[in-house]
């Protein structure tokens, strides 16, 4: 059986699970919490030192850890079209660089604005933790928040900086999408859609039909003022999730 470690709302983790199930694997997901789950998903990963982060695919005795790479082997043990036609690859890499950038900046302005939100802070603690001990235990929300700030050696003093690095992600997909084609190369869905449609999450959520938020948490992740200043984009996303996912 193969096994899926995620966060089911993270966008790395989203542009993965979409690959697998664009090429019909059969994965099982198992949730990771940040902080509390680094042990376990050490041990899964089999990686004692070092860097460990998800998403992680565990297939047999192969260990895969990024999205990219993770996308890469449902092309090739699934099934469906391909995700990276080869006279396209490419283009596709550089995408995927592009989204990347957006994510990175994207975290650190969502974990600036989580920290200070004692509501979305609350949504972020384990189903498992009965509603009335929530608000004892917010701090401890607040504390993996922070460890996540120090595991990415994210900067959320420099507001501006990230905020620029998104526009300019962000203006090179409106110029790519400007000229009213579906699909970012090529004719048909590649993972350079999949992986910028992804990154979007952290300017506007995509609907609760594909990635389920709740309502505080909702609030954290929309930027306030790039979802208004990019609705093309953000259209052109929930078309793609409306076709393909």
């Amino acid at each position: 059986m193969i096994v899926f470690y995620g966060e089911s709302f993270a966008p790395w983790c989203e542009k993965a699970r979409w690959a697998l199930d664009h090429h019909r694997v059969t994965y099982r997901f198992v949730e990771h919490v940040p902080m509390l789950g680094e042990l376990s998903l050490r041990i899964a990963a089999r990686r004692p030192t070092g860097p460990v982060t998800v998403p992680l695919l565990v297939d047999g005795e192969h260990r895969v850890m990024d999205s990219l790479a993770i996308a890469r082997h449902a092309e090739h043990h699934g099934a469906g079209a391909p995700l990276f036609p080869s006279e396209v690859d490419p283009e596709i890499v550089v995408w995927d660089q592009r989204s990347d950038a957006l994510m990175r900046a994207g975290r650190a302005l969502l974990l600036h604005r989580m920290a200070r939100d004692a509501a979305a802070l609350r949504e972020q603690l384990p189903a498992s933790v009965p509603r009335s001990a929530t608000t004892l235990l917010t701090p401890l929300a607040a504390l993996a928040v922070r460890y996540l700030m120090a595991k990415y050696a994210t900067d959320v003093a420099d507001q501006a900086s990230h905020e620029h690095a998104c526009r300019e992600v962000l203006n090179q997909l409106r110029a790519a999408c400007s000229h009213r084609r579906a699909y970012l190369v090529g004719s048909t869905l590649s993972y350079a859609d999949l992986t910028m449609a992804t990154a979007l999450q952290f300017i506007l959520p995509v609907a609760d039909d594909y990635v389920r938020l709740g309502a505080a948490t909702r609030r954290a992740w929309t930027h306030p003022t790039l979802h208004l200043a990019y609705p093309d984009l953000l259209a052109w996303r929930d078309e793609l999730y409306a076709r393909h996912r």
